[in-house]
């Protein structure tokens, strides 16, 4: 498949979840949070078709350039080439914001404990993944067009991508704080260990580990160290340790970890 078939079809994908991630919020009571999340999915709707308006113009100007399709009026493609990546780099920038804001009222759902407040968490995180994987096609599509280009455009070009970038960034950044977010949820523990493993947040096992158990989840227990880093140590099903509880785990060496409580008194480990 071409980069702008699979770019269209992340377009496509990216629609689906938005609209299904509207219905979840439609289906909340009346929060406060609602009427702004059920605003912003339209908004995010709208800046992902600039991004796509701005791509097609962008496409037509490199072509018209490379001889491949005949220039209608004005023969000279550059200004449409800046029409083209203004309009990408405007949405990339507003899109940027309106995920950081969904973010937040997504979040304010699952601490002001709306019921239902999961299914609009996993809806929101798929619009995030989905996010994540249009700007990836966009940069590579970005990249194929730049070939070829003087090194003005190709600039403007590489320009425009930083945009999708940072756009990227921003829906990374709103998973990652959803994850931390919810991580204690009973409801979306498996859901949250996913992503959390799939983004890198979860740090490599050693022999020995200290930490805050945040959740038990499956055979994993999941603990946040000192540091602040993320710990998905294998467990027995007998464990008996729950969140809150400060622990010494150390690998038994047969593939799990046993717990020992840790006492932590003024900040001095005993």
């Amino acid at each position: 498949m071409s980069t702008e078939k699979e770019f269209h079809a992340a377009h496509q994908d990216l629609n689906d979840y938005v609209d299904a991630f509207a219905k979840q919020v439609a289906e909340r009571g009346s929060h406060p949070a609602k009427g702004q999340l059920a605003q912003l999915a339209q908004d995010i709707k709208k800046d992902a078709q600039n991004i796509a308006t701005g791509m097609i113009s962008t496409g037509d100007a490199v072509d018209i350039q490379s001889g491949k399709i005949a220039p209608v009026g004005n023969p000279d493609p550059k200004p449409l080439l800046a029409r083209g990546l203004t309009r990408i780099q405007d949405a990339a920038k507003s899109l940027a914001v309106n995920l950081a804001d969904a973010g937040k009222q997504v979040r304010t759902l699952v601490k002001d404990k709306v019921p239902g407040a999961d299914q609009v968490v996993k809806a929101f995180d798929n619009v995030l993944d989905a996010t994540s994987h249009y700007m990836t096609l966009g940069m590579k599509r970005l990249t194929g067009l730049a070939h070829g280009m003087d090194p003005e455009d190709r600039y403007a070009i590489g320009f425009t991508s930083g945009h999708l970038q940072s756009a990227q960034d921003i829906a990374i950044d709103q998973r990652k704080r959803g994850i931390l977010q919810t991580l204690k949820s009973p409801h979306l523990g498996e859901h949250v260990l996913q992503g959390a493993k799939r983004l890198g947040m979860i740090e490599p096992c050693k022999a020995v580990h200290r930490g805050m158990v945040i959740n038990v989840i499956g055979l994993e227990a999941i603990l946040k160290n000192a540091k602040g880093q993320l710990l998905a140590l294998p467990v027995t099903p007998d464990f008996k340790f729950k969140a809150g509880d400060n622990l010494v785990m150390k690998d038994r060496g047969d593939g799990f970890y046993s717990g020992k409580r840790q006492l932590v008194e003024r900040g001095v480990e005993r």
